[in-house]
């Protein structure tokens, strides 16, 4: 349980770094911004329920994609395409973005434990 606690307790410095950074909170409204996209487009499309749609476009940009749910028309397969090559760059960044906040956690607690010696 303490290590859980250390643990949650470095993610949420981490994302503190994180959304100090303009660049993160533009990129997190892109991912909602994607995201709503997907989900409305799949809704009026596809004719899938809210919920469906949304885990549907969440498992497509994280690259899971079951494969049980699909979309079965061609507009729904070809924005499919467009929605993966566009989500998965922005999810990309987003990892990026946290590799370096992460980094940046990690030299600053690193620094402050040079200067305690």
């Amino acid at each position: 349980m303490v290590a859980f606690a250390l643990l949650f307790r470095s993610l949420w410095h981490i994302l503190k770094i994180l959304f100090r950074q303009e660049e993160q909170k533009a990129i997190m409204l892109a991912v909602l911004f994607i995201l709503i996209i997907g989900t409305v487009f799949y809704h009026n499309i596809e004719g899938m329920s809210y919920l469906d749609t949304l885990y549907f476009s969440v498992m497509t940009l994280a690259a899971v994609g079951y494969g049980y749910l699909s979309p079965d028309t061609a507009l729904g397969k070809l924005f499919k395409i467009v929605f993966v090559l566009n989500g998965l760059g922005i999810i990309t960044a987003v990892i990026a973005n946290f590799n370096h906040a992460l980094a940046e956690y990690y030299k600053k607690k690193r620094h402050h434990g040079e200067k305690k010696n």
